[in-house]
């Protein structure tokens, strides 16, 4: 996947410092990435590198001090409503049904109600959530509740997914099991993603390309290809490849540590 026309998201040299009484302090330091149409690439680095933050400059919430961000081809810096977006926590509203939760949300991103009631019926059928579809949110167990936050940002119609650390709360087994179904799910559909994550066995799971970050103020430490094919075999984190291959990326965290204190 090469070419211009084919970049969903680009970052041009993006750096952010906060104001800490008199002092400012560097968070970003000219961060540069691409996300190519279908490509699910994944930042991974220590806690407080600033992945929260670039997720905040790339929706908009906030500008940064210098750089640029592109999204579809486009100048997108401090434009809100370019991405669709999923957070840690599965923020559903308590009051809407599960099915509300999803086309009102659809709704407000420009789909036709009736389209958007239909969308979010016809694919909580699909991934087996057609039961609950009337039901309240609290009646869900976590990993019900992440799917659904999942499927909204999947079906909002924008060019690129972010999803920061959508699976951290979540036990061990449940996170497994959440990881396989992402992975069957966007296989299918293959949207351009931004992922977060600390896991770097999750990152080797799910990506095509792992931006590595050192720690704060946070810089490219490597850009990685993941040689695994997809579809992604169940058992690949058996495979020496990806033994070495996340030995290699605990030494650059590591190495990236040290640098940093």
């Amino acid at each position: 996947m090469n070419g211009e026309q084919e970049v969903k998201l680009r970052l041009d040299g993006v750096s952010k410092s906060y104001a800490r009484g008199k002092q400012r302090h560097p968070v970003l330091d000219r961060i540069s990435l691409t996300v190519r149409e279908g490509e699910f690439v994944t930042l991974i680095g220590p806690s407080g590198s600033g992945k929260t933050t670039l997720f905040r400059l790339i929706g908009g919430v906030e500008r940064p001090d210098e750089g640029q961000i592109y999204i579809g081809g486009e100048l997108a810096t401090g434009r809100r409503g370019l991405i669709s977006y999923m957070p840690q926590q599965a923020s559903l509203f308590p009051w809407m049904s599960v099915a509300a939760n999803i086309s009102s949300a659809l709704a407000s991103a420009g789909v036709p109600a009736k389209e958007a009631e239909t969308l979010a019926s016809r694919w909580l059928e699909r991934i087996g959530l057609g039961a609950v579809a009337k039901q309240y949110p609290h009646v869900l167990s976590g990993g019900m509740q992440q799917r659904v936050s999942f499927l909204r940002a999947l079906l909002m119609p924008r060019d690129i997914m972010c999803l920061d650390e959508p699976f951290a709360a979540l036990d061990a087994l449940t996170r497994a099991d959440m990881q396989a179904w992402l992975l069957q799910l966007w296989e299918a559909e293959r949207r351009s993603v931004l992922f977060v994550t600390h896991s770097i066995e999750e990152a080797l799971t799910l990506s095509d390309r792992i931006y590595v970050l050192s720690p704060a103020p946070a810089r490219v430490l490597a850009e990685l290809a993941v040689p695994f094919p997809r579809p992604r075999r169940v058992g690949v984190w058996k495979d020496p490849a990806f033994v070495e291959l996340k030995e290699r990326v605990l030494a650059m965290l590591g190495e990236g540590a040290a640098h940093g204190r």
